[in-house]
């Protein structure tokens, strides 16, 4: 780990790789610590107050950023006349955030998020002050959807936001091991996600359920 960074920006850098390739359960405290350079075994405890306060600032670090580039997003579609557009809301949604992943710096928050996200709670206060542009995202697309009821369009987005999180997350990891199962390039995979999140919420509801039988 560089020395050029604090000790709570190294642990947090850190642990972004180490949760993202192992999960949030199998990287211990003290290997967080080690791997940033601290000698003291408990840093992460004196800096984050223990694991779930180290989550929390990754996501804090990187929600901070991304919320910032959705916010000028979202003033570039509003000067644009497009404010409440499906495609251009999706966008919003997106391309701040697969900016970020393109650069180096952001290789491991994708699989990050997929792997932590389950267990955070996102909308809490806790992240209020860097979560403003993606809650605008979803309270407009839920206007937006005026064909589907309030809570399917809100389950709806929840659903194609987690999966287009899941789908880059598959790219950066086979990306970092050299797997190109698909050969589409990142931008290329971003185009895609974006027409298949905007087919996905204006795709009518359908009168068909599936029935359990016990």
């Amino acid at each position: 780990m560089s020395s050029s960074l604090d000790p709570k920006s190294a642990m947090i850098a850190v642990a972004e790789r180490m949760f993202a390739e192992r999960g949030i359960h199998e990287v211990s405290m003290r290997d967080v610590a080690a791997a940033a350079g601290q000698r003291n075994n408990s840093a992460v405890q004196y800096h984050f107050g223990g694991r779930d306060g180290l989550v929390q600032a990754v996501f804090r670090f990187r929600m901070g950023q991304i919320n910032l580039a959705r916010l000028a997003y979202l003033d570039d579609i509003d000067a644009s006349g497009r404010t409440d557009t499906v495609r251009a809301l999706v966008e919003a949604f997106l391309y701040p955030l697969a900016d970020f992943l393109a650069t180096a710096d952001g290789s491991n928050y994708a699989r990050f998020i997929a792997r932590v996200s389950p267990s955070v709670d996102t909308l809490s206060p806790e992240f209020r002050e860097v979560s403003e542009a993606s809650n605008e995202v979803v309270s407009r697309l839920a206007r937006a959807l005026s064909h589907l009821p309030r809570r399917v369009a809100i389950e709806r987005i929840d659903l194609m936001s987690n999966m287009t999180v899941s789908a880059l997350a598959v790219f950066e990891q086979r990306r970092e091991e050299g797997i190109p199962v698909v050969k589409a390039d990142f931008d290329a995979t971003v185009d895609h996600l974006v027409d298949l999140m905007v087919a996905g919420l204006l795709a009518p509801q359908s009168g068909h359920t599936r029935t359990r039988t016990t």
